[in-house]
């Protein structure tokens, strides 16, 4: 099979597209495919190894009920206490780095309660546990994105660099503050490689992650178990009737989504356009103004200094009076 073959969308896709939230919790959330995600995240997470993971609520509450609650696409913790969070953002949000660092907010807070709780049960408190001591050994806390977009960098960031990994650390030594916190974002906007320039198993998954609906079959390239297994539960015909409704509704509302975005970014277009065209008129009507104004107080001047001249006063004391030159006053 041809790469021009491979790369052309057919008109009923075989495979599904992987983003939208059906499938995104069926590879990603989901019990029967834990090991999908499992090694979906030792490929990028790469000095972490993840040997098994439990999925928690993805519904997440602040410290008190008024608090604002949030919901994460997949949430789970891992053997040896970390929280990940998986995400994936279809469109661009400016502050979503920002809004990163506030899901962690949650699980970190929710430490803090599960060890209060635990106080209580153990010394069996009747009191909201009073004396609750907390030494605040926090377990990591890890955001894993998939973003549909690309981040603004620093000068000289590789415009095909899309893997991004943050922590805390020292700002001259690089010395590592603590591992609690940990953001990695996957920036499919940056991804440009063509199928046959794929060449490591980063590549194949972030290739599919933006490309799956567009494939025929199953190319020579992905001829792995590990994506064997990938194309089996994409193939859109191994789907059950029940499956077949949820996912074209996940579908429409991943078209709803974007057309809402688009027309926001039409709108905001058309409104930018508009604002500017009043921002001329209203310069125009001020310039305008202005230069009124000037040629008003200019013949103000003149009549000045023609007054001054009919009196018989020095030029020079006419032209430190009025601010015309010589010249000008000599002329009227």
């Amino acid at each position: 099979m041809s790469a021009e073959n491979v790369e052309k969308k057919s008109v009923h896709p075989q495979y599904a597209e992987l983003l939208c939230d059906f499938m995104f919790k069926r590879l990603f959330g989901s019990e029967a495919n834990k090991d999908v995600l499992m090694g979906f995240l030792n490929m990028i997470l790469e000095d972490v190894q993840i040997k098994d993971v439990k999925f928690i609520s993805t519904e997440h509450f602040g410290l008190t009920k008024k608090d604002r609650k949030a919901i994460f696409d997949i949430s789970c913790e891992c053997t040896d206490g970390r929280t990940l969070i998986i995400e994936v953002q279809k469109g661009y949000q400016e502050h979503f780095r920002k809004r990163a660092v506030f899901y962690t907010c949650y699980p970190i807070n929710e430490q803090g309660r599960l060890a209060k709780e635990e106080y209580i049960r153990e010394h069996q408190c009747k009191d909201d546990g009073e004396g609750f001591r907390w030494d605040f050994d926090l377990k990591p806390v890890m955001v894993v994105a998939i973003l549909n977009f690309m981040f603004d960098h620093n000068e000289g960031w590789p415009k095909d660099r899309y893997h991004s990994s943050y922590r805390l650390r020292e700002d001259h030594s690089g010395e590592e503050m603590t591992d609690v916190l940990r953001y990695v974002f996957l920036e499919l906007g940056r991804f440009r490689k063509r199928i046959w320039e794929l060449e490591t198993t980063f590549d194949k998954w972030m290739y599919l992650l933006k490309h799956m609906p567009e494939m025929v079959g199953i190319p020579e390239i992905f001829q792995t178990p590990e994506f064997r297994r990938l194309f089996m539960l994409a193939e859109i015909g191994n789907f059950t009737p029940e499956e077949m409704e949820e996912y074209e509704n996940s579908l429409k509302n991943m078209s709803d989504y974007y057309n809402i975005i688009d027309s926001a970014e039409k709108r905001a277009r058309d409104e930018g356009r508009l604002e500017g065209e009043l921002r001329g008129l209203e310069k125009g009507r001020v310039e305008g103004r202005e230069e009124g104004r000037e040629e008003g107080v200019n013949m103000a001047r003149k009549e000045d200094a023609r007054r001054f001249k009919e009196l018989g006063v020095d030029v020079a004391i006419i032209a430190q009076a009025t601010g015309l030159s010589v010249e000008e006053i000599a002329k009227l």
